[in-house]
């Protein structure tokens, strides 16, 4: 363990730029919506919840005037990629905003909204301990399709990270992938950033090409393998948002089970993000449940029940398609 690792300074950067033309949609791809929240709302909560000395949002690409305007209220620095030539030399752009290089970088895309705050802060802490200058997030997935694979060396020690494009057939039969979500110790990441070469079809840089340079010239890369691969899911497609949502909703719908909540069919009901209900509550099938709405305890919702942003009191009994007055804010 190094000396001064646990006192010393974390930043973070969510990557935000780029066109998302798979989307095929005039909004930010990170702006499409999971739980009735954006998908960037979610990297950057997780992001929050670290306690980093700044957080960096990483924008560029023809709607990153929307992104500024939903970060308007938001404790981050936006930093403007204007031209988009990969994740790699988005966090280029970090060089001149973080003056105290004896710290952390926790790099995290904007469109990957499962990632739980507990994971993160494993993720740091399995980084400081090791004392490593990279740690990379993996998992094994069923279907590595598309993924960058891991190509360790010995035990947690990762030597490379292979595009599919450039894998071998031994190497696309790797079932642990990249997540994009890396920790950097920042004065080593920043010495050896400019080796980065745009030696690939897209003549992007590639933040993922760091990880075998680290390795090569300083060792001390890692990779931190998680169990629930859902985690590292990203968006780049309506399918993919659909799924992403499915699997939020199951997320929110245990949650709620778990904190004493009952449901007479949990697979028929709907909770957006920022729903807060107490416990002894009742939900019927096919209730919708929206926006900041708060369900005080020991109360009925209804079948069919559409509520956003209501008040409901405790011991309330709602029925119908149509919120109370009282109830509403």
């Amino acid at each position: 363990m190094r000396r001064g690792e646990i006192s010393r300074k974390l930043y973070v950067a969510i990557l935000a730029a780029g066109k998302a033309k798979r989307m095929n949609s005039s909004r930010s791809k990170v702006l499409h919506e999971v739980a009735g929240k954006p998908l960037l709302y979610f990297p950057l909560k997780v992001a929050k919840s670290l306690n980093p000395a700044r957080i960096f949002v990483i924008i560029g690409g023809p709607y990153m005037e929307q992104i500024r305007v939903f970060l308007q209220d938001e404790p981050v620095e936006i930093i403007v990629q204007e031209e988009p030539k990969g994740t790699g030399d988005a966090v280029k752009h970090l060089v001149n905003y973080i003056d105290e290089q004896d710290s952390d970088l926790f790099v995290i895309p904007g469109d990957a909204p499962l990632l739980t705050e507990k994971t993160a802060m494993e993720l740091m802490g399995f980084h400081r301990s090791r004392g490593a200058y990279a740690t990379v997030l993996t998992a094994e997935v069923p279907d590595p399709t598309g993924y960058g694979r891991i190509v360790r060396s010995v035990g947690d020690r990762v030597l490379m990270i292979v595009e599919e494009a450039d894998a071998f057939p031994e190497e696309k039969a790797i079932k642990e992938v990249n997540s994009g979500m890396y920790f950097f110790y920042t004065s080593v990441l920043f010495q050896y950033l400019d080796e980065l070469r745009p030696d690939n079809k897209q003549g992007e840089y590639y933040l993922t090409d760091i990880i075998e340079i680290l390795q090569r010239r300083m060792g001390n890369v890692f990779a931190y393998k998680i169990e629930d691969w859902e985690e590292i899911l990203g968006v780049n497609t309506r399918e993919q948002l659909g799924l992403v949502n499915r699997i939020m909703l199951r997320r929110i719908v245990h949650n709620m089970l778990e904190n004493g909540v009952s449901m007479v069919d949990p697979d028929k009901v709907y909770i957006e993000a920022e729903v807060q209900i107490g416990k002894d509550v009742t939900l019927y099938p096919f209730v919708s449940l929206l926006g900041k709405t708060i369900i005080g305890d020991n109360s009925i919702i209804g079948p069919g029940v559409v509520l956003k942003d209501a008040v409901i009191k405790p011991n309330s009994r709602v029925f119908g398609p149509r919120i109370p007055e009282d109830s509403k804010k």
